[in-house]
């Protein structure tokens, strides 16, 4: 009774996704349709194709920038007789929420470090590791320093980096440098003035792990973690695996890294694991991530959850039913690409692991409009460009 009484409350409140027209805001759509909720999502895109197919879309606002996003949600639903629930997808998104803080707090409930400004300052990977450091994980060594400037101890190999995920063109300035020289010559070729130097990691594997953080870090639960059989050729796992999460020190570590934080919401560790099987910390993610849903297909609903755990004032791992073998999910489109276009993959051994993967990043049988969307945008493209016009 107890329960039937949770949820009904929960479908008292409306869901609202500041995001945009690609997987991570179809996933958390997903996530939330398939418990009833039919989100209010807000984007920035003029002409979305994607999420406007989802059976499960409530309503869907433009607004003309991400800054104005999050004012526009507190302008339409800042007075509603039941707290609303607001969630995003992007860093750029979260900072513009964050912006906002002294705006949403009390009106909704959305994912906040305690006080405006404070995720922007979170996002600067220095701050991160700092962070990261005083809480026991175990961090790469790192330096900061400018453009131009040699490393003071690390040695070569290093890994260069933007200090900050919101510059938009961060990768470009990820450069692996054997000797002073490539170093110098790497230089030349970044738009950014602050540059992380990192120990290279030769890596075997990439482990993100979800979690959920409520009441500022108060409880914690890591949930599920990715381990990955295939990556694209900018580092990402596009066919891999999901699997419990079941280190309880490393669960202590991070909870004390988000009380610190005073993080509240949803959220992704990520860490990167050597030949030799240790592990490092590498950044969190103070938001949901792109392979939401295949959590939620494995039987951990994280933009559900949250809610749930939120009303209910306490995390109550009961909640989480996982399934008895591990879950695979392929982003079925970006593995064809990476895998068998680039010739890392047979043909016929990418069909083998399609027809047996569990999850997908588009194609979901309960909700296939987006995915024929995607296909036809692809091929439409496809055929725009031997014909030398102009993609759409």
């Amino acid at each position: 009774m107890r329960i039937k009484k949770v949820i009904m409350d929960l479908l008292s409140h409306k869901f609202i996704i500041i995001g945009s027209d690609h997987s991570n805001t179809l996933g958390q759509i997903r996530c939330l349709g398939e418990h009833g909720i039919r989100p209010i999502v807000v984007i920035t895109e003029q002409e979305p194709f994607i999420i406007t197919k989802s059976r499960y879309l409530g309503e869907l606002h433009q607004v003309s920038s991400i800054a104005e996003a999050p004012r526009y949600v507190a302008e339409h639903w800042g007075n509603e007789p039941v707290k609303p629930f607001l969630y995003t997808d992007r860093d750029d998104f979260m900072c513009a929420i964050d912006d906002c803080y002294d705006l949403l707090e009390g009106k909704f409930y959305f994912w906040n470090a305690g006080q405006k400004g404070r995720i922007r300052q979170l996002i600067n990977k220095e701050e991160q590791m700092a962070l990261a450091h005083e809480c026991g994980l175990n961090i790469i060594p790192t330096e900061q320093v400018k453009r131009g400037e040699l490393p003071h101890t690390l040695s070569y190999p290093i890994f260069t980096k933007a200090s900050n995920s919101l510059n938009p063109y961060w990768k470009a300035n990820c450069f692996v440098c054997h000797d002073e020289q490539e170093l110098l010559d790497a230089y030349q070729h970044m738009g950014i003035d602050e540059v992380l130097l990192q120990k290279y990691i030769v890596k075997k594997d990439e482990t993100p792990i979800e979690g959920i953080s409520i009441d500022g870090g108060r409880e914690v639960a890591l949930l599920v973690k990715k381990s990955s059989f295939r990556f694209a050729n900018n580092g990402f796992g596009v066919y891999s695996q999901i699997t419990p999460f079941d280190d309880a020190g490393l669960e202590r570590q991070v909870t004390q890294f988000m009380r610190a934080a005073r993080y509240t919401g949803i959220f992704e560790l990520e860490l990167i694991v050597d030949a030799s099987g240790t592990a490092y910390f590498m950044e969190v993610n103070f938001r949901n991530t792109m392979f939401n849903h295949a959590c939620a297909d494995y039987g951990a609903n994280l933009p559900w959850l949250f809610a749930k755990w939120t009303v209910q004032g306490h995390i109550d791992k009961s909640d989480v039913q996982l399934r008895p073998l591990p879950l695979t999910v392929m982003y079925e489109i970006e593995d064809l690409k990476e895998s068998v276009a680039h010739g890392n993959t047979s043909l016929w051994q990418w069909l083998a692991d399609f027809r047996s993967a569990d999850s997908y990043l588009y194609i979901d049988n309960r909700d296939m409009g987006p995915f024929w969307a995607l296909l036809r945008r692809k091929l439409n493209n496809g055929v725009r460009g031997l014909l030398g016009l102009k993609k759409r």
